[in-house]
């Protein structure tokens, strides 16, 4: 009897065992399931037969990595192979051979037969070149393509840091959350591996994820932002704005704990340990490379022996171990730490930068091209370099304009630049000479009341009306639908003022009338952007694209979106009128186009270096678009 109920039991202890295994097996399902995300991995769209020319910026560095036998070189707006004496051998563009997006990292996969170098975009996930092809890794929902970045984890995994949406892992079969706990996790930073990794965030400190548990470190740094990470096995180097912080593993229960500061008030952009000389290597954003030794008492940052630092170095964007020595990479070039010489120096560029905010093809066949933060570059036929201006106030640029006599005025957020026909600064004019605010968003050449030329200056305080050396303004206070002002129209009856808060229509100076979502059609009261074509005004708005305002005053919303729901932002002043079409410059979308006599608009994406189509100017059938990341030029008729 006693071994009939042994028996018993000992068959339900392992029924009862089967069925918790097959129910911890049907959970793991369900939640690797529910964690796992659509994407695609194909060949990535190669346009490099586009039709749309590219003007050289800056090649603008950030990342590298050694792949093939050669250093790869990750520049915003493309990948650059160099062999091992510096020569540059091979050239991918973005918006052409690679997606259209900046690049952010670059990592090695390993552990899957060949190794494959793996680059991170901001907006289009990420690409793996084998040597031969690029492969595109991208994610179904597009909040999950921004990768800020890499770590190639053993067999053949590979960790994706994301800007808004946590951190990602993939082995390209599947694609999924590595784990809940980091969902939400703003990534800026990784580093170590599977045993010990360390996630930098960028409002959250850094964590620890060791034996499948989480630990977050923030009370202990002295930012909450995380730039950059080292690690050794039981130690980590959190870099931030701040200084360096150590966490070290002590004692025999393995507990992490802060230990101290190294590099205070160091803006410790990029970290490497570089085993080889016992130093913890210190990239900064304008102080260059320190060098730290691992057992130094007191960790702070020293020049070298004989070495002078100017207050402006080249920022450090990131740190490479080689087997010559720690390399640091900059913007403009690449060298190795101990020496300071230089391996690959980027050369070339017909532009000072990347960004681009505002551009104007002049009557003399001149291109004036305004950036987000570097000034004003003038590209003349005439001239073998392009002139270039830039100091506290021609810094950032919001708009360029021409009169009829050849008067180049220039909009930036500290004056407006007045150039004469010979590319000559003349004057700025700001708040002190009688502008309502210094920072000036649009400017509008016309005939004033008594028949002299003016100017309408929009600023985010109101209009002034510059006229015989004479300033009059107007804001809210005078009928004005919103004070912030940020574009400028001219109509047959006087002109329009696009604000965040809707338009208003002037005359003499004065407000005739205002329209709003409240009062109108309109969809959309923050109006970003407009151009004029005899009595039709276009008008760029911030989410729902471009609504045409009749002379009548009837306004008219275009078929601008693709699929139902979808915002459409025009960017500021990125609306173009030619006799071939109309021209929005989106954010995100590409170059919006409507064709002359068409009822519908249609993007244009391939060969641009971003979808982030920040400034349009044409001149002789010749369109430049300008983005976030370059400048292109194609023939209008060319345009796919």
């Amino acid at each position: 009897m006693v071994g009939a109920l042994l028996a018993v039991a000992a068959a339900w202890s392992v029924s009862a065992l089967w069925r918790a295994q097959i129910t911890l097996e049907k959970a793991a399902i369900e939640v690797r399931g529910s964690s796992e995300l659509p994407f695609s991995f194909e060949p990535a769209a190669n346009y490099a037969n586009t039709r749309f020319e590219v003007v050289s910026a800056p090649a603008d560095f950030r990342t590298a990595a050694p792949f093939d036998g050669d250093l790869f070189v990750g520049g915003k707006s493309g990948l650059f192979r160099y062999s091992s004496d510096g020569a540059l051998k091979q050239t991918w563009l973005a918006g052409r051979e690679l997606p259209a997006a900046e690049l952010t990292a670059l990592a090695v996969r390993r552990g899957i037969g060949s190794p494959e170098l793996w680059i991170a975009t901001n907006g289009a996930g990420a690409v793996a070149f084998d040597g031969h092809s690029f492969r595109q890794l991208l994610p179904a929902e597009a909040g999950y393509r921004k990768i800020t970045a890499l770590l190639a984890l053993s067999g053949g995994r590979m960790l994706l840091g994301t800007a808004e949406h946590g951190l990602l892992v993939t082995d390209a079969v599947t694609l999924r959350q590595f784990h809940p706990l980091f969902a939400k996790t703003q990534v800026t930073a990784l580093g170590g591996n599977e045993d010990e990794l360390w996630i930098g965030t960028r409002g959250a400190g850094a964590y620890l994820w060791k034996a499948g548990r989480s630990r977050q470190f923030l009370t202990e740094l002295a930012d909450p932002q995380v730039l950059s990470i080292a690690t050794a096995p039981g130690r980590a180097w959190l870099g931030t704005a701040l200084g360096v912080r150590e966490i070290r593993e002590d004692g025999p229960a393995g507990d992490s704990h802060f230990a101290r500061t190294w590099a205070q008030g160091t803006f410790a952009q990029a970290l490497a340990l570089d085993e080889s000389s016992h130093r913890l290597v210190i990239g900064t954003l304008n102080e260059g490379v320190f060098q730290v030794p691992l057992d130094a008492v007191v960790p702070r940052p020293r020049p070298q022996s004989g070495e002078q630092r100017s207050a402006d170095e080249a920022p450090v964007e990131s740190l490479l171990i080689t087997p010559d020595g720690v390399v640091a990479v900059t913007p403009q070039a690449i060298s190795l730490v101990a020496t300071r010489k230089t391996l690959v120096a980027s050369s070339g560029a017909q532009l000072a930068d990347g960004h681009i905010a505002a551009l104007l093809a002049d009557s003399e066949g001149r291109l004036w091209v305004g950036y987000f933060d570097r000034g004003l570059d003038l590209i003349s036929p005439r001239d073998a370099l392009p002139r270039h201006w830039e100091d506290d106030r021609l810094f950032c640029v919001n708009r360029i304009r021409e009169s009829a006599t050849g008067t180049v005025a220039v909009a930036t957020a500290n004056g407006l630049a007045l150039f004469d026909s010979g590319g000559r600064l003349a004057q700025v004019l700001d708040r002190k000479s009688g502008l309502i605010a210094s920072h000036v968003t649009d400017v509008l050449f016309r005939r004033g009341d008594s028949g002299e030329p003016s100017m309408a200056v929009a600023t985010p305080a109101g209009i002034s009306f510059v006229e015989g050396g004479s300033v009059t303004s107007i804001y809210a206070f005078h009928g004005l639908v919103n004070n912030h002002v940020y574009t400028l129209a001219e109509r047959e009856d006087g002109i329009l003022a696009g604000t965040l808060g809707g338009f208003s229509l002037l005359k003499n100076g004065m407000v005739t009338a205002s329209f709003t979502t409240a009062n109108s059609g309109l969809k959309q009261n923050w109006i970003r952007a407009s151009a004029s074509e005899g009595g039709t005004t276009y008008l760029g708005t911030y989410g729902a694209g471009v609504i045409q305002l009749r002379a009548e005053g009837a306004l008219e919303a275009y078929e601008t979106v693709e699929r139902r729901n979808e915002r459409v932002e025009i960017n500021p002043n990125a609306l173009l009128v030619t006799r071939h079409a109309v021209y929005a410059g989106t954010a995100g979308l590409g170059l919006a186009v409507l064709p002359r006599g068409a009822g519908r608009w249609h993007y244009v994406r391939q060969g641009l270096p971003s979808l982030n189509v920040t400034a349009l100017a044409a001149r002789d059938g010749i369109l430049y678009a300008g983005t976030d990341n370059g400048l292109r030029r194609i023939r209008e008729e060319e345009i796919p």
